[in-house]
């Protein structure tokens, strides 16, 4: 079979034309098959967390009741135990502001894989906090019986004789989950 030099150019023609409209088409379908995964990745990050006071919490408790959310407030630590309180709620609630700290490294909620809070909801509600509510100053011991925290656990109502101290708990795993606040720049 004699192919002709005219056939010989078609044909390689041909085969350039098609190796370029599937270069074009692999490429393409690397292009989207990119995009999908980028956007996949930016719908499975989780958003920054808005924090929520301690009387946000108390104004609505059975609403927070059983939900996971990072809790803003003053960390205190004392012999008896440790809670993240304010000194007073604006309206008033019927309850001392408090919110008692269990730690129960199994139990408790993890945070989410991306730890991060929504800044300008911190900032603005930290800003409001200092204003009302003041660190205790201590004549003896550690600067740290009383601090501004922002802890990650989950709400959980008390009954009885405990509801007399707090409310309810916040359920965290452990220290991990509780990041110090500071107004110095």
């Amino acid at each position: 079979m004699d192919v002709t030099d005219r056939e010989f150019k078609r044909s390689i023609l041909f085969l350039r034309t098609m190796s370029l409209r599937a270069q074009g088409t692999i490429a393409i379908g690397r292009y989207i098959s990119l995009t999908l995964l980028f956007a996949a990745f930016a719908l499975a990050a989780d958003p920054p967390i808005p924090p929520v006071t301690v009387c946000e919490i108390l104004a609505d408790l059975p609403a927070h009741e059983g939900r996971e959310m990072a809790v803003l407030g003053r960390f205190s630590f004392r012999r008896d135990g440790r809670w993240i309180g304010e000194q007073s709620c604006d309206p008033a609630i019927t309850t001392s502001p408090v919110l008692w700290l269990t730690e129960e490294s199994s139990a408790a909620p993890k945070p989410p894989a991306n730890f991060e809070f929504d800044v300008a909801v911190l900032n603005k509600k930290f800003a409001a906090l200092i204003r009302h509510t003041a660190l205790g100053k201590f004549r003896f011991g550690n600067p740290e019986y009383d601090r501004w925290a922002v802890v990650y656990g989950r709400v959980v109502s008390r009954q009885g004789d405990p509801a007399r101290k707090a409310p309810a708990d916040l359920v965290f795993r452990g220290n991990g989950v509780i990041v110090f606040l500071t107004t110095e720049k």
